[in-house]
């Protein structure tokens, strides 16, 4: 292992690993913001309700 240490600079391990940590994070968060499929909101029912509830009331009214 001290060998792996030699070839490689431990505070840029560091700062890669958290670099990396952050990217994976942040486009984990977007993903799930994005869309209904992974929106964390659609999984609760209460939610749901509320969420189908809003998106009819611009609706005009069906004859």
């Amino acid at each position: 292992m001290w060998r792996f240490w030699q070839i490689v600079d431990p505070r840029k391990a560091i700062v890669g690993t958290g670099l990396m940590i952050a990217i994976v994070s942040t486009s984990i968060h977007l993903i799930q913001v994005s869309g209904d499929r992974y929106n964390i909101n659609t999984w609760h029912p209460d939610t749901v309700k509320t969420a189908k509830a809003a998106q009819n009331a611009a609706l005009p009214p069906s004859k």
